[in-house]
């Protein structure tokens, strides 16, 4: 038998929570994770893997390979190749923004519900947090900005609400003497981004990823900022080895996989729509969202998402979230998924 691990050795505010609560249940659908319903065509993975097979991988990526490579990425974005770092997710992102402007005795501000990942990346900083919870509308502007912080974080859309924060707001927090960090996780499904605010206000960083369509398994996302921003968050993760190969290959590709991502994300908008529908016909209270994923309130989160399971359909309680008592969040699927869904929660709460 194990001996029992000496804590004290570790920071006392180490997490020893569990970090993720998916249920791994066999299932019918699943709508818990916020993936693409629909994987990348198998001619596209065969002509990336082709570009990786090429390669040895007993050598590291080399700095020149990275900034040929993330030129091509900025060039299918449209965005200046200075303004671009290529990232392990928009999760890396997030502990970014935190290591080049947080830390102890810095101040960063969330607005919540939100990703659990922004309070995560200021306890491992050690940067003081303020948390505001918002009001049953999830309106940040009438929240308020707040005081002066050192990190302002913002979402948009958000997760797991779904909801846009209006570009006004995002205009006056760039007037305020902080690094101001734009989470557009899921903007491919809002068709909507604010990197066209880079260029005038070097207190912006914008956060985006491949991960919310069709890539989740690679984990590949970027950032877009001021040149001298960008050589820093650069050194501080040691670029480009925190890439693999297949990361950079799918970023070298981009060009293969974006019809694929266009004609997916229109399909999830349209099943959003009419998902959103449905929900409200079954006198359910769902909230407008312009992600991949509908936010929803039940009288009683924890025994419908247990009716779902039992049914095979895998969605994602969030009722133990700040403001999120007795809701859940589906993520749009395929047609097929989606109809698994509706009728599994019809018979949940009737």
């Amino acid at each position: 038998m194990p001996s029992e691990f000496p804590f004290a050795l570790l920071r006392p505010d180490a997490p020893t929570e569990p970090s993720f609560l998916i249920n791994e249940i066999p299932y019918r659908a699943k709508l818990d994770q916020n993936e693409s319903p629909v994987d990348v065509p198998d001619e596209v993975k065969a002509q990336i893997l082709d570009s990786v097979r090429s390669l040895a991988w007993n050598r590291y990526p080399q700095p020149a390979q990275y900034e040929t490579i993330k030129a091509r990425f900025a060039a299918a974005i449209e965005v200046p190749a200075e303004n671009l770092i290529l990232t392990a997710g928009a999760d890396q992102m997030i502990l970014l923004a935190y290591w080049a402007a947080g830390g102890a005795g810095r101040r960063a501000r969330i607005f919540e519900p939100t990703y659990p990942v922004f309070a995560v990346g200021a306890r491992i900083s050690q940067t003081r947090l303020d948390r505001v919870v918002l009001d049953a509308d999830f309106d940040v502007a009438g929240a308020g900005l707040g005081d002066r912080v050192d990190l302002l974080m913002l979402v948009s859309p958000n997760n797991p609400t779904g909801g846009l924060i209006d570009r006004a707001l995002i205009a006056e927090a760039l007037t305020r003497n902080c690094l101001v960090f734009m989470d557009e996780a899921y903007a491919d499904y809002a068709r909507r981004s604010v990197v066209d605010l880079v260029a005038e206000h070097p207190n912006l960083l914008l956060a985006r990823s491949l991960a919310k369509s069709s890539l989740a398994g690679i984990r590949l996302g970027y950032g877009v900022g001021h040149p001298e921003l960008i050589n820093v968050l650069e050194r501080c993760i040691f670029a480009p080895y925190h890439l693999n190969f297949l990361q950079l290959a799918l970023a070298e590709n981009l060009r293969l996989v974006k019809p694929h991502l266009e004609s997916m994300v229109a399909a999830v908008i349209a099943e959003r729509g009419r998902v959103h529908a449905a929900l409200e016909q079954l006198a359910v209270r769902v909230y407008p969202s312009r992600a991949n994923f509908l936010l929803f309130a039940v009288d009683d989160a924890a025994a419908t998402n247990r009716r779902l399971l039992d049914r095979g359909i895998r969605l994602r309680d969030v009722s133990t979230l700040p403001g999120l008592g007795q809701h859940l969040r589906v993520t749009i699927g395929t047609a097929a998924e989606n109809d698994l869904f509706l009728e599994a929660l019809a018979a949940a709460v009737c």
